[in-house]
């Protein structure tokens, strides 16, 4: 097993997230909590996320944790959101929040094309 990680900060309006390792509850609640936080300082402005999930493995533990299913973070004003994965399936039991909200969700597997994207929205990191 590998130690849970995750990172959040702020660059030009965009949210940058970085998580990996195997994902425990405890570093889920941590990790949304510190997402919120970062997310209530640019959600006034039109913003973007990007998150790097490559190595981001999840148990169904968590997938089935009650909050997964329930939380709905505050997207006003976001434009866009990018993952950066190591396949096409990662995350999708959190996909349908994005969808949700009305947020493009775009998944890519190399960070150039993610960065083109948030750059055809006037978004640079």
């Amino acid at each position: 097993m590998t130690q849970p990680t995750y990172t959040v900060e702020l660059k030009n309006n965009i949210v940058v997230a970085k998580i990996s390792g195997d994902w425990n509850i405890h570093a889920d609640i941590g990790y949304l909590t510190l997402l919120d936080e970062t997310i209530s300082r640019v959600r006034n402005d039109r913003w973007a996320l990007f998150a790097d999930l490559r190595g981001w493995r999840v148990s169904e533990e968590v997938i089935n944790f009650k909050h997964n299913r329930i939380i709905q973070l505050a997207r006003k004003n976001q434009q866009i959101e990018c993952w950066l994965v190591d396949d096409i399936d990662q995350g999708k039991h959190i996909q349908h929040h994005i969808d949700n909200a009305g947020v493009p969700l775009h998944k890519f597997n190399h960070r150039e094309d993610a960065e083109k994207l948030l750059v055809e929205n006037e978004f640079y990191l």
